[in-house]
């Protein structure tokens, strides 16, 4: 996603990142956008299954 996209809390992203070892997010499901990393909008907090997750922007994108 692009760096200056503009997302609202609660909004719902897609998760498109790599796998990670203990992280196994279905391509099909939904996180919900918390907010952005205070320093330069790079990375983004999000909520996955009750988990509170910190990602970097390019690793989601908007939920159609």
């Amino acid at each position: 996603m692009a760096k200056h996209t503009t997302l609202k809390r609660g909004q719902l992203l897609k998760y498109i990142g790599k796998r990670w070892k203990n992280l196994n997010i279905s391509r099909d499901s939904f996180i919900k956008f918390l907010g952005y990393d205070g320093s330069g909008f790079a990375d983004v907090w999000v909520e996955y299954q009750g988990r509170l997750l910190f990602l970097s922007l390019k690793e989601v994108e908007l939920a159609v």
